[in-house]
């Protein structure tokens, strides 16, 4: 099948699965106008390395649309993975949402043909997500001691993905070099991924010690992957300290994945601020964008089994709107990378 052919496929899965989710936030639309509990938060994030020391390589540019809200009205389609969820663990789905996205990866030297075989392949990747989150109190606690997450990731790498028309279309309106070995890029392939995280909230105060007061939360978290997309398991750490966030059990905005992240789920508040930092590390079993297309040959390189992240940042909230950023600095993925890499990460938000 035409690459083409195959991205406008892929494009509009993504949009019908989308769009699927979205109808019965439309049909509530009046009571998130209302800003009632049930009202929806719309994300958009965009991560890239032109955000941090603007350097295109490896993991060079991230965009994702969220739409997450409460299962009150959770679509026919993911009301199995809910009851699923039921009955496995016992635990009742507080939110969903779905997410549509594309990410894109090049080697350091862009300039070069063919592409260097020992830097990282250029790869797209054109994807839809579903995600089913569950939060868990004791009776006797007003605090929600731990989350869950369950995501569903699906979609093409390689030429249907978009990522050369993508990143060429972007560099030719900033003047920047066009990036001239997409010719070697990762075949076509429809991939996936399963994953799981779990994050406590285990450590909390607050103090009235300073103008306003201030409040803290850390949460140690894990998780695993598995599917063609990555499989790993991972482990880590964040903490966030600032103002009106003590009934928060997620830490920092939403991310792409293998970042650290979170639903993207907030109730509305007058005004809020917060700095966060996190660190993760991550046991890499599989990753396509470095070993390279499941069932054909093509570009490659040899992994590192252990990567690590540390990331900081801040967010601030006006209501029903929040503003976050995020920098991020990320070790060595392959064996043949000659530094570490750094990105930043926006996220804007929005209930509706």
């Amino acid at each position: 099948m035409p690459s083409r052919t195959l991205s406008r496929l892929a494009l509009g899965a993504a949009l019908a699965f989308g769009a699927s989710g979205l109808a019965p936030a439309q049909a509530h639309a009046q009571d998130a106008d209302e800003g009632g509990d049930d009202a929806g938060v719309f994300s958009l994030i965009v991560e890239n390395d032109s955000l941090s020391s603007g350097n295109d390589r490896n993991y060079t540019s991230g965009i994702k649309f969220t739409y997450v809200r409460p299962t009150g009205d959770i679509p026919g389609w993911l009301s199995g993975g809910q009851n699923l969820l039921r009955n496995l663990t016992g635990a009742e789905a507080q939110v969903w949402g779905v997410s549509f996205g594309q990410s894109i990866f090049t080697p350091e030297d862009i300039t070069a043909v063919p592409a260097p075989p020992d830097q990282h392949p250029y790869a797209g990747w054109l994807y839809a997500q579903a995600m089913l989150g569950t939060v868990q109190s004791r009776d006797d606690d007003l605090f929600p001691r731990f989350s869950d997450l369950y995501e569903l990731e699906l979609g093409v790498v390689g030429p249907a993905a978009m990522g050369e028309d993508a990143q060429s279309s972007i560099h030719q309106l900033l003047g920047a070099p066009d990036p001239l070995g997409w010719d070697s890029q990762l075949e076509n392939e429809v991939a996936f991924a399963v994953s799981f995280e779990r994050r406590w909230s285990s450590w909390r105060f607050s103090t009235d010690y300073v103008p306003g007061g201030l409040e803290f939360v850390a949460s140690p978290h894990i998780g695993a992957t598995l599917g063609t997309l990555r499989t790993e398991a991972r482990a880590g750490f964040s903490a966030q300290i600032g103002y009106n966030i003590i009934n928060q059990v997620e830490i920092g905005p939403p991310r792409v994945r293998p970042s650290i992240g979170s639903a993207g789920y907030f109730e509305d508040k007058p005004f809020s601020w917060s700095l966060f930092a996190g660190v993760q590390g991550r046991a890499v079993g599989r990753n396509l964008f470095l070993d390279g297309n499941t069932f054909v040959d093509s570009a490659s390189v040899d992994k590192r089994t252990f990567v690590g992240d540390a990331q900081m940042g801040f967010t601030l909230q006006f209501g029903s709107a929040r503003l976050a950023y995020t920098y991020v600095v990320r070790t060595e993925e392959f064996q043949t990378q000659t530094e570490r890499q750094d990105f930043g990460a926006l996220a804007l938000q929005f209930r509706l």
